[in-house]
């Protein structure tokens, strides 16, 4: 999938080493240091189960790189997982922080966003985002994403989301989640 400045593509067996320079970077978890990882071992078993996520499904995270000379600068995309008692596509974005500012998780996300609802239109996106993170809390405003009702939220995290299947009229007429 190509984008104006990305290029979106399926995750390789070699992208372990690029895996591990972004999600073992500190910098790049400043808002939950606890996940970084300290091993290539441990980027390459995330980079594991992305793949069988696409070997199952058809679809899943992609690595993202600079389009004009192939540089990996981060992970994104959907997944599909279970949120509470709903089959939902979580929608995830790692950069490396030099590609902070530049517009590039929003460029991704929207992409995934799109072809979400073009291809599984009947499930909803969600991000979990700590609350601290206001980049990209910014980043699922800009395509879209409403924050969900306070109680549907876990520890830490604002939920952001597509249409949700949970959401009364009365919430939405009340504005909660926006």
């Amino acid at each position: 999938m190509r984008t104006p400045r990305l290029l979106l593509r399926r995750l390789q067996a070699e992208d372990g080493p690029a895996m591990f320079r972004v999600h073992g970077d500190p910098a790049t978890y400043q808002y939950s240091p606890e996940s970084v990882h300290r091993s290539l071992a441990g980027s390459e078993a995330m980079l594991r189960l992305c793949r069988r996520h696409w070997a199952e499904h058809g679809f899943g995270y992609w690595a993202v790189e600079l389009a004009q000379d192939r540089t990996i600068i981060g992970f994104g995309g959907l997944e599909q997982q279970r949120w509470h008692e709903y089959t939902v596509l979580n929608l995830y974005y790692r950069f490396t922080p030099s590609a902070w500012g530049h517009g590039y998780a929003t460029e991704m996300a929207r992409t995934a966003l799109q072809l979400a609802q073009a291809y599984l239109p009947s499930l909803p996106i969600i991000a979990r985002i700590r609350s601290a993170n206001l980049p990209s809390q910014q980043v699922a405003l800009k395509i879209g994403l409403r924050r969900l009702p306070e109680e549907l939220e876990e520890p830490g995290y604002y939920i952001f989301a597509s249409e949700y299947p949970g959401w009364s009229r009365r919430e939405r007429r009340e504005g909660i989640g926006e």
